[in-house]
């Protein structure tokens, strides 16, 4: 029996070097797979390589492999395929279908043109094998890591996007496979980033599927490293109560053998295959997730973000406003005794307007905004880089913003490399040039902007003969109503977004990212200022996080920072 498995080995493999291309001699030979390339956007930022043909019978496993530059996840890939296949220790062989050509990769490419061309895109390899039952889609995200700066990665989540909407995309996940080292002890700042990135995308139905596969093992019990990754508090699918599930693999099954080693080599060969058998059985028991909820949490975070952004401005916008109108109020208070006595007075008052300037020292991604005419805000200001108008903005739904004050038409608005910024100038002004500015009918040449409405009433009061008392008790009013009226669309600002935050945080798988950390840290006391104990109880259930959670979001956002700093840094 075991001769007859040979010999149907030798006739697989010896058809499968006919569809490969020899890279080098030796033991064992390696080659690589001829595949069918296609790109899935006008970009070519999200690949796939299709290796045979896909059969109605043949079931298909479609995992996301996610790992930091240098764990060898390029050999694993590779690994998964030589399995697939049905490739044995004894024939001798090793196939490749990465861009490296199967060679070993213990770290991935250092070269400029290979860093170049691995920073943001999604490659989905498919392996389609008549003879086996099981065929593979592996999605590779080879540029979480990239030493040009954490930024890039973004375009990374926002390809995955891409590639889940797009008609030929992917639809549906067998598993998420977290890639890490057998010999770390504790996750790096970048580990974590990227953690984060990939798995703040997924709905929370998602949890069960994702597994570790540990590289770089030897076969003994990986305990350094699980509990590193206990307690960082990953989701993942978790056995015996409490502790991750994982796969262990050692990454030399690629080398050339020596005969000395050759035990050392058949060790690895047999690890790596007896793993990826337990994978895949494992995979028999989990029921395929649908990745409906993850395109709804990956549209509804841009939304989000978007907002809060928006959001940022226009209570900032709002905030200036009360200090101009608090600073006259003072002025007024301070010299009642010479508006009693008709004396004129001058004061200074710090005005704020918004002004559509050019956007400079910007990623190229972030050089264009999606702004509305209309309400003239910033409605998508980072990362709209791929919409080709605004109509195609990732914050349109039914052809309006879900994000600008109007939520209007999106033909309302622009896409261009300009964006709307606050400007702030001080201005000297006199008593009397308050009491004439509410006959300006021009507010911009009026020291401040106060409503054209609100300039008619207090003229007619002042036109029917009332003293200067009941002259100062009216501007007094009119400025304390207007703080009232800044107030009020401050709160209503402010629980727009708090809704929308607790909307993403029920479907998100994980509501402790740092995104969502740095937007509580936002919202909580602009909440607290509302008065809205609701909504400051339910932000603040939100922010409780296990201390190693929050130990990772301060890692994941000290990468963050970090990387963006060192990628502006290497432009200059």
């Amino acid at each position: 029996m075991a001769h007859s498995r040979s010999q149907e080995a030798s006739w697989t493999v010896s058809d499968l070097i006919q569809k490969s291309r020899l890279i080098s001699e030796g033991k064992p030979a390696r080659y690589q797979l001829i595949t069918t390339k296609s790109d899935l956007d006008e970009s070519g930022k999200i690949r796939k390589w299709t290796f045979g043909q896909r059969y109605i019978n043949t079931q298909n496993k479609i995992i996301l492999v996610v790992g930091e530059t240098g764990t060898g996840k390029t050999t694993l890939i590779n690994a998964i395929v030589n399995y697939t296949l049905g490739v044995k220790i004894d024939d001798d062989v090793w196939f490749g279908i990465t861009e490296e050509g199967g060679v070993n990769q213990t770290e991935e490419p250092e070269t400029a043109d290979q860093t170049e061309s691995q920073t943001t895109e999604v490659t989905v390899y498919e392996v389609f094998v008549q003879e086996n039952q099981i065929s593979v889609t592996i999605i590779d995200t080879p540029g979480y890591g990239d030493t040009r700066g954490a930024e890039y990665d973004e375009q990374v989540a926002e390809n995955l996007f891409k590639l889940f909407k797009h008609d030929t995309g992917v639809k549906e996940l067998d598993a998420v496979c977290l890639v890490v080292k057998s010999t770390q002890n504790r996750l790096s700042d970048r580990q974590h980033y990227i953690f984060d990135a990939i798995l703040s995308l997924f709905g929370k139905d998602i949890e069960e599927n994702i597994v570790f596969f540990i590289t770089h093992s030897t076969g003994g019990p990986p305990k350094n490293v699980i509990n590193a990754i206990t307690k960082t508090k990953i989701p993942c699918r978790k056995k015996n109560g409490n502790e991750p599930v994982y796969f262990l693999f050692d990454n030399c099954q690629a080398e050339q053998w020596k005969t000395e080693h050759e035990e050392v080599y058949q060790k690895a060969w047999k690890l790596t295959e007896d793993s990826l058998r337990n994978f895949f059985t494992s995979l028999e028991d989990q029921n395929r997730k649908s990745l409906e909820m993850t395109e709804s949490v990956l549209t509804e975070q841009i939304q989000l973000k978007a907002c809060v952004s928006n959001l940022q401005e226009r209570i900032e916008l709002k905030e200036r406003k009360q200090e101009e109108l608090t600073q006259i109020q003072e002025a007024l208070k301070q010299n009642q005794e010479k508006i009693q006595r008709n004396e004129n007075f001058s004061f200074t008052v710090t005005r704020s307007h918004k002004k559509k300037v050019s956007i400079g020292n910007a990623s190229w991604w972030d050089r264009k905004a999606t702004c509305c005419s209309v309400c003239q805000e910033n409605c998508h200001e980072k990362n709209c880089w791929c919409a080709i108008d605004a109509s195609w903005c990732h914050v349109m739904k039914d052809e309006r913003c879900t994000v600008c004050s109007g939520k209007c038409h999106h033909s309302k608005h622009i896409r261009e490399n300009k964006k709307y910024v606050i400007k702030s100038d001080e201005i000297k002004m006199t008593y009397t040039d308050l009491i004439k500015q509410y006959e300006n009918t021009d507010e911009s040449k009026a020291g401040i902007s106060l409503d054209r409405e609100e300039f008619e009433n207090v003229k007619r009061e002042l036109e029917s003969n009332k003293q200067e008392k009941e002259e100062k008790t009216s501007i007094e009013r009119k400025l304390e109503e207007k703080l009232s009226e800044i107030a009020k669309e401050k709160t209503q600002l402010v629980e727009e977004a708090c809704s929308t935050i607790i909307k993403l945080s029920e479907i998100a798988l994980k509501p402790d990212s740092a995104f969502m950390v740095e937007s509580l840290d936002f919202l909580i006391p602009r909440a607290e200022e509302t008065g809205h104990r609701d909504w400051v109880q339910k932000l603040k259930e939100l922010r409780k996080i296990h201390p190693e959670a929050e130990t990772r979001t301060v890692a994941v956002l000290r990468y963050l920072r970090a990387g963006f700093t060192r990628g502006l840094t290497s432009k200059k």
